[in-house]
C-alpha cells in the first residue's frame, strides 16, 4: 500500500529560494537597530573649531548653538542675545543643584571671538558658572 503516488511531480515555483535571503535581510535588519546609534541632530548646520582636550559632556544639559551667520539656537529653537537671559534665568532657577548644572555652546568656527564673549557674558549675567564650550576632536600635535 503506497500513500503517495509515483508520478506525482512537485511543482517548483522558486519560493523556496527566498526564505534564506528573508532571513538574511530580517537578521541585518535586527543587527543595525540594536548596533546603530541615533543621535539627536542640530537646528542648523555648525561646524565647531578643532581641539585635542577631550572632555565628557551631560546629555541633559541646555545647549545654545551660533552659526556662520550669528543665529543663535536654544534647544532647537532661534532666539536672539537679548532674548536670550530671561529664559536662562528661568531654567536656571528651576533645577535643584545649581552648582552642577552646565550649559553647553557649541559655536561655529567663524563665529568671531567678540560675539562669542557677548553670548558668554549673557550667559554669565544669568547666573551660570559652568559653561561647556563644544569643539569637534582634532589631531594632536608632535
Amino acid at each position: 500500500m503506497k500513500l503517495v503516488a509515483e508520478n506525482s511531480t512537485r511543482k517548483d515555483n522558486g519560493d523556496d529560494q527566498l526564505i534564506p535571503l528573508i532571513n538574511i535581510v530580517f537578521l541585518m535588519l535586527i543587527f543595525f537597530m540594536v548596533a546603530g546609534q541615533i543621535s539627536q541632530s542640530d537646528a542648523t548646520f555648525v561646524s565647531p573649531p578643532e581641539s585635542i582636550a577631550e572632555a565628557p559632556i551631560d546629555d541633559d544639559a541646555l545647549q545654545i548653538l551660533i552659526d556662520a551667520e550669528l543665529t543663535i539656537w536654544l534647544n532647537d529653537q532661534q532666539i536672539t542675545l537679548e532674548e536670550l537671559e530671561a529664559p536662562l534665568i528661568t531654567a536656571f532657577e528651576q533645577v535643584e543643584d545649581r552648582e552642577s548644572f552646565t550649559l553647553a555652546v557649541k559655536a561655529d568656527g567663524e563665529v568671531p571671538v567678540e560675539n562669542l564673549q557677548a553670548l558668554l557674558q549673557r550667559i554669565k549675567a544669568s547666573g551660570f558658572r559652568r559653561v561647556t564650550l563644544l569643539t569637534q576632536p582634532g589631531e594632536a600635535l608632535p
